[in-house]
């Protein structure tokens, strides 16, 4: 685990973590509305998913990187 962690630090910082945030509400809030006003269910579906995914990784990576 622990020799996992510079690899983390290295690839993940704040501004990356705020992006990935950003991309997930983009695509909940911009993308979500387009595609359900269109009729394309199934895809509204795959990407609330997708954000929700986004924002929760977000989030514990956030944690993972203030904690170590």
């Amino acid at each position: 685990m622990y020799k996992i962690t510079p690899y983390i630090k290295g690839v993940f910082d704040n501004l990356t973590i705020v992006m990935v945030l950003l991309v997930a509400l983009f695509l909940l809030l911009v993308d979500g509305p387009n595609f359900k006003n269109r009729g394309f269910l199934k895809e509204y579906r795959i990407v609330q998913i997708i954000s929700y995914s986004y924002i929760v990784l977000g989030i514990i990576i956030f944690i993972f990187l203030r904690r170590t």
